[in-house]
């Protein structure tokens, strides 16, 4: 429905602002001079609507966005459980701006306006949304057009093509120094968390990830052997890796404290999911008086030191568990037995000072 409003602008003059509104369209607006002006451009704009010239393409009419995010997230999100609840998440985000709109409406340039308004936000975290993570937000909107294009049928082209992504932040280069590490792990270790410690020296044994470690459960685990076997990893491959004694040692300490029963190894209070660590671990890291330290820079600390002690790429890699090695993995791998002294070396580095101030 068109509306003319009357308008006296500051320096006298009259204008008339023709405004229409149409359910599931963005409103369109523009000024006249006259009200004939006016009323013929709004007449033809409604026009155009109804006939899906203006806005978009026929068959697009009858799909609206909400019906869109909604199928994507019952039929595709499922078939990536690891990324589920992430993904949804933020494509439920995208709905909440977009839903009542029909995808003929969307237009690049809407999706430019809610990209700036992702970067404009504070998130939970009292911080503004980082340019890395907004490009994950429109990541997923982007996979989500893509399928309705090629496998649906529901679109005819993905507008996020036509917009740019934020430019993001030069990765950190941030690693702890031995004295860093050795603070860090005192403060760990004084944590009123129970699996702090536990996981903090797990994280700078291995060089796995926080996902990795916490998911781990009982059966990953093997004693006899000393290793450890991540089976939910970032790239879907499963690898095993050595463990050093002082590590056997914590688990086997976690074993004999535990007072629920769990599949995991750093279980929950309840038992039933991973526990939570990030908000003792921030703690812990203002207790050392460290800057710029986050769980992932523990993981970028076993990199550095490793090739510090002038291990090869290959070796850092399979110990990792980077995907770019999946190449050299063909032609030369490396088995646990093989890495271990690599990971025991690293580990009298990280841990040996802490243990005779311990003793």
């Amino acid at each position: 429905m068109a509306y003319i409003e009357k308008r006296k602008l500051k320096n006298g003059k009259i204008s008339y602002r023709a405004r229409i509104r149409q359910d599931g369209a963005p409103e369109k607006s523009q000024s006249f001079a006259t009200r004939g002006a006016a009323t013929k451009w709004a007449q033809r704009m409604e026009a155009e609507i109804r006939a899906g010239r203006y806005f978009g393409r026929e068959e697009d009419k009858e799909k609206t966005f909400t019906e869109f995010i909604d199928r994507f997230i019952e039929k595709e999100l499922p078939k990536n459980p690891k990324t589920y609840i992430k993904q949804k998440m933020m494509l439920s985000w995208w709905k909440t701006q977009l839903g009542r709109y029909f995808l003929c409406h969307i237009t690049p340039s809407m999706i430019a306006e809610l990209r700036d308004k992702l970067l404009s936000e504070v998130t939970c975290r009292y911080k503004l949304r980082t340019p890395s993570t907004t490009n994950r937000y429109i990541a997923a909107l982007s996979r989500a057009f893509t399928i309705g294009v090629k496998e649906w049928q529901w679109l005819k082209e993905n507008p996020i093509k036509k917009i740019s992504r934020p430019k993001e932040n030069k990765p950190r280069d941030r690693y702890l120094e031995k004295e860093e590490i050795d603070r860090l792990l005192t403060a760990c270790r004084n944590s009123k968390s129970p699996h702090l410690y536990s996981v903090v020296s797990f994280l700078l044994a291995t060089g796995a990830r926080k996902s990795e470690v916490l998911g781990l459960k009982i059966g990953d685990i093997d004693f006899h052997r000393a290793t450890v076997t991540f089976r939910n990893t970032k790239n879907g491959e499963t690898r095993t890796v050595h463990l050093s004694q002082h590590v056997l040692e914590l688990l086997k300490n976690e074993k004999r404290k535990r007072i629920v029963m769990s599949e995991y190894i750093f279980p929950s209070m309840d038992g039933k999911k991973p526990a939570d660590i990030r908000e003792a671990f921030e703690r812990a890291v203002d207790v050392a008086s460290l800057k710029d330290v986050s769980l992932h820079t523990l993981r970028h600390t076993v990199a550095s030191h490793l090739s510090m002690n002038g291990f090869s790429v290959l070796e850092i890699g399979n110990i990792l568990g980077h995907k770019s090695m999946s190449m050299v993995k063909r032609y030369s791998h490396l088995s646990s037995a093989s890495t271990a002294k690599v990971l025991n070396t690293i580990n009298q580095d990280f841990f040996g000072v802490l243990n005779n101030a311990t003793a």
